[in-house]
């Protein structure tokens, strides 16, 4: 995917500078867009969920393999870690790698529902 064709879908995992939570330095990093397409269309920022390819280290984290995604392939096998959620401006986006499946988002957006307790 090429950043000029990146239309920031709910389900899209880019590479985004991630800012340290010291509010120092930046790190290089996929994250899955969470907000929903329609709020992407209109802010300048979004909201994306921390992707690593670290070992599980919450009950929140949700597993990631090339099979759940729609498009595009993951280098290792990784977790989507729905208890980071950041907010980001687009023009941080550096590239696009790929779209999970609809049931993988639905699964994430479970464990969101479950970190919030709604």
């Amino acid at each position: 995917m090429q950043k000029t064709y990146l239309n920031f879908e709910q389900g899209t995992i880019v590479i985004a500078d991630i800012l340290f939570s010291e509010q120092i330095g930046v790190k290089r990093r996929p994250v899955l867009v969470i907000s929903n397409t329609a709020f992407n269309q209109l802010s300048d920022d979004m909201l994306v969920l921390k992707i690593t390819s670290a070992d599980k280290k919450t009950e929140y984290d949700v597993n990631l393999k090339n099979e759940d995604l729609e498009e595009g392939k993951l280098k290792t096998n990784s977790f989507i870690m729905t208890d980071f959620i950041a907010t980001i401006q687009k023009n941080l986006v550096t590239e696009g790698i790929g779209k999970i499946s609809d049931k993988k988002l639905y699964e994430v957006k479970q464990k969101i529902k479950e970190l919030f307790d709604l």
